[in-house]
Order: structure tokens, then C-alpha cells, then sequence
């Protein structure tokens, strides 16, 4: 059995090798794609890509966003890089292939400094580029780091007087009430084991999965209840406290343990890379200068972020000059990638000759093998046989 991370680079046409791929029954968690923007413009300071014209170009990328739509993992997502010429009709494609309802947002990327305006003959100056992003799943979240804990916040504690008064069902869960003479909720400050204290109103009323749960649930039962719900704190005692509110509080309150504390930091989808682009042609070292539609390293190290863990799988089937299969390396994710052009398949290995010897930018040798796989009919043996 293969152990550690794994990289395939499928130097072919994209729609061949998804098939392959769906057929051997690999899965991934991330997929990147970076299709032609179909904008006709030859680009680059080389002036040697054409961004292709296609009239049929909603068909072929129709075709790659499907097939890579059924690789996904249960909880996987998508990310489409694009600007304005087709940004509509790929959000069209996307919505078709994994459903509007699994549509998490718009990423503008800024790419370009308002002031250097240096596209000829252009109708305006174009700042951005964009990222469409997706989830198999609607309920699937980005992996987020926690804010760390105030411990001046952490002084109250509940002690029981008895009971509970009665036990009863809500939403499945086991839910204890104790009446007002059967508890009392004391400031005794901080200790490890004290609770903070957080009055259910305005946006933690709305906006907050305890408050909601509390307005919904429990705000009827009574005045001055103190209620015991299992599983709203799944990461810390395994349940909640909820204290209902009173003639001169009518407000609920609820109570968490330190072992849940802090609060997610979300990804904002406020991406500026003026400052990268106009180096991009150093990222991978030397050999790698594919400036030409190449894309720099940061923002797919921002997707796996907030896409992956360590040890899970990312697919890119518009390779290019390899920053998908590159940052994927640096960061411990596997990897399949998927490119037929020659001359992007030239820096391609040229930049992992480099991750190897140290010769790109963070100066770090890498080691890792990368399995050349050109299956000549799909089959679920085919990955065993591909050849290194």
C-alpha cells in the first residue's frame, strides 16, 4: 500500500484522464481549475499564449468541471479561477454541475495596481481576476484557525442543589431542567473549570447556533429555568448550559467551558496579489519563466488552507507550469495534475527537477517521486501500472 502523499502528472487531454481517474476510483478534496479565459488576447510580456477564442468553449468546460465534480470527496470543494469574459457563463456550468445551493461565493483577486495601466488598446483597466468557489456538500465548512480565549472571562460557575425537576425530548436531544431553588450560578473567578457567561440578544440571538437553538427551543419553557442541553459543545463538556430569562432579564443566557473557547477565524474573500504577479515568473526557480497565464503560488496555498488537511488530495486538470503539483509538495497534500501542452509540460518538470534539488525559491529540497500516468484504456489496475 502506498504511504505518504502522492503526486500523478497526466500528460494528456484533460477529459480523457478525468475518466481515467473516475474509473480507478480516486478521490479528492480540493479541485483547482484554471481554464482558458477565452478572451482571443495573445498575453504575456512573450506574446506567445493565445487565450483561445472557442465558440465551444461553455461544451469543453462543461465537460472538465463535471468530470472533476464526480472526484470530489462528500465534503470536497471547487475553486474556478476566471475573469470577467466568461465569469458568467462558467457560474452558469458550476451551478449546473454541482448545484447553486452548493455555490459559497464570488473571490475577487486583485492582480493588478490601479496605476500601472499597461494593457494597449484596452477599454479599461482591468484590476481583478475571480475565484468561484464550491462545495459538494451545502453543510460542508472551510477549515478555520480559533482565536485564542480570554481567561478574564472565564468566572462563573453553576453548582446543583438537586433535581433535575423533569427530563424531556427536544430536536432528539435529552434536555434536563432544573428549577430556580435547585441550582445557583455564582462569580467565583477564573479557574480552569469556570464558565463564561454570554447574554443571548442582538446577533448571538440570530447569528449564533447556541442562541438560535435557545430562541427556537427553550425560551418558552419558563423564567428562570436552568437547562442542561447534550451536544451543543461537542468540542468541550459535551454540553451546554441555558439560564431562561426573568422579569428584569428577558434576555436567555448560555455558558461555555474554556475547552470550547475562542471563535473561528473565517477567510475573507479580500485577495490582493499586486505584489506577487509582477514576480511570478521567479516562482519554481530557474527554467520556470512561464509568465504567461502562470499563477502564483499563494493564492492555490490559500485554498488548500482553507480547503485541505495535510494527507488529502488536490486535482488540477489545467496543470500549466505546475503551481498546483508545487504547492501541493510543500505542503503535504497528494496531488494529480493534468496538462497535454509541450511547452507547459517542459517547465512543468523543469520545476520539479528544481523542488528536488533546491533550486526554487525557499531554497528547500524536496523529496517525493512523481508517477508519469498515460493509461492506454482506463481500468482500475491502471494506477498500480502507472510508470514512475
Amino acid at each position: 500500500m502506498h504511504k505518504g502523499p502522492r503526486y500523478l502528472l497526466m500528460p494528456q487531454e484533460n477529459t480523457r484522464a478525468l475518466a481515467f481517474l473516475r474509473t480507478a476510483e480516486w478521490r479528492c478534496q480540493l479541485v483547482y481549475l484554471d481554464p482558458p479565459y477565452n478572451t482571443g488576447r495573445l498575453r504575456g510580456a512573450r506574446k506567445l499564449f493565445r487565450d483561445a477564442c472557442n465558440k465551444d468553449w461553455r461544451k469543453e468546460v462543461r465537460e472538465v468541471v463535471q468530470g472533476s465534480a464526480d472526484l470530489l470527496g462528500p465534503a470536497g470543494f471547487l475553486a474556478a479561477s476566471i475573469n470577467q469574459t466568461e465569469l458568467f457563463t462558467l457560474k452558469q456550468v458550476l451551478d449546473d454541475a454541482l448545484g447553486e445551493k452548493c455555490f459559497v461565493g464570488l473571490f475577487p483577486v486583485k492582480i493588478r495596481h490601479r496605476q500601472r495601466q499597461l494593457m494597449i488598446n484596452a477599454t479599461f483597466h482591468d484590476l481583478y481576476e475571480y475565484l468561484l468557489i464550491y462545495r459538494k456538500n451545502p453543510q460542508a465548512r472551510f477549515i478555520t484557525t480559533q482565536t485564542p480565549s480570554r481567561p478574564d472571562k472565564f468566572i462563573h460557575s453553576i453548582h446543583l442543589l438537586g433535581g433535575p425537576d423533569q427530563t424531556m425530548v427536544v430536536r432528539g436531544k435529552n434536555v434536563q431542567v432544573y428549577l430556580p431553588h435547585q441550582y445557583e450560578i455564582a462569580e467565583t473567578g477564573y479557574s480552569p473549570d469556570a464558565l463564561r457567561r454570554y447574554v443571548i440578544a442582538g446577533k448571538l440571538a440570530t447569528a449564533n447556533w447556541s442562541g438560535e437553538w435557545y430562541e427556537t427551543h427553550l425560551k418558552h419553557l419558563g423564567e428562570n429555568l436552568l437547562i442542561q442541553v447534550p451536544g451543543l459543545e461537542r468540542d468541550g463538556l459535551g454540553y451546554r448550559w441555558f439560564q431562561t430569562g426573568n422579569g428584569k432579564r428577558r434576555s436567555g443566557v448560555y455558558f461555555q467551558s474554556q475547552l470550547a473557547a475562542g471563535r473561528p477565524l473565517l477567510p475573507t474573500n479580500d485577495l490582493d496579489f499586486t505584489e506577487v504577479v509582477p514576480t511570478i515568473y521567479r516562482e519554481g526557480g530557474p527554467g520556470c519563466d512561464f509568465k504567461d497565464s502562470k499563477k502564483p503560488e499563494a493564492i492555490l496555498r490559500f485554498l488548500m488552507e482553507i480547503c485541505t488537511r495535510p494527507g488529502d488530495s488536490v486535482l488540477d486538470p489545467y496543470a500549466g507550469s505546475g503551481t498546483t503539483l508545487a504547492v501541493a509538495v510543500k505542503m503535504g497534500r497528494s496531488a494529480a495534475v493534468i496538462e497535454k501542452d509541450r511547452g507547459a509540460l517542459k517547465t512543468l518538470k523543469t520545476r520539479v527537477r528544481n523542488l528536488k534539488a533546491g533550486r526554487d525559491l525557499d531554497g528547500v529540497k524536496h523529496e517525493f517521486a512523481l508517477e508519469h500516468v498515460v493509461p492506454l484504456s482506463p481500468g482500475p489496475g491502471d494506477l498500480a501500472r502507472a510508470k514512475q
